[in-house]
């Protein structure tokens, strides 16, 4: 239980972190005191057992769930990071936006707003599942390079997104390469450089 209040605490949102399987255990939070959440409806599970837990998964057909050993996202200080730059810029959150914190690398382009690089296959594949026909997305046209994302994003942030995939793409360095933009079923194809690495190191979040 301590540990809870030490994540809460270390998080800086501990009023906006509702834990459903131990809720009755612990102080209601702001969800339950405006009454979005009904309390009652919480469980109270305690103890370091997940029995109760593959009980629930069984009954409610959830066959893929993390190991026992998993961590809490909020105990990553980079996890912690990125959340607090999306709660500080965003007031209308859906649950997609909290999972696009967990793949690539996190930019904030200035009044660009957030882009995201992946880092590896994986990332991308989960970031092109994440994406929305709302989203800008990039790939390189002629190189191997990431799948890039930048959520909610409007065609002013395609240059940065752009020179971002270039970045970390396998272009050779210097060169002006070719990327594809896609935004509400528009594809541009623009000549982009790599950003400078100075100005990457500024906009990661």
């Amino acid at each position: 239980k301590q540990s809870l209040y030490v994540v809460a605490k270390n998080s800086g949102y501990a009023d906006y972190i509702l834990r459903p399987l131990s809720a009755q255990l612990l102080e209601p939070v702001k969800a339950e005191r405006e009454g979005k959440v009904d309390s009652l409806k919480l469980l109270s599970i305690s103890g370091r057992g997940r029995k109760d837990q593959m009980r629930l998964a069984k009954e409610f057909g959830i066959q893929q769930y993390p190991p026992p050993a998993g961590g809490c996202l909020l105990t990553d200080p980079i996890f912690s990071i990125r959340l607090r730059d999306l709660m500080s810029h965003s007031e209308d959150r859906q649950i997609r936006d909290y999972e696009l914190l967990k793949y690539g690398r996190h930019f904030r382009a200035e009044d660009k707003g957030k882009i995201i690089v992946g880092r590896n296959k994986s990332d991308n594949e989960a970031l092109r599942q994440l994406a929305m026909d709302v989203d800008l997305v990039c790939n390189m046209a002629d190189f191997p390079g990431p799948y890039v994302l930048a959520p909610y994003g409007s065609e002013s942030a395609m240059p940065a997104a752009a020179a971002l995939c270039v970045r970390y793409s396998d272009a050779p360095a210097d060169t002006e390469a070719s990327v594809v933009c896609l935004h509400k079923d528009k594809s541009t194809t623009l000549k982009a450089k790599a950003i400078q690495k100075e100005d990457s190191e500024r906009w990661i979040i």
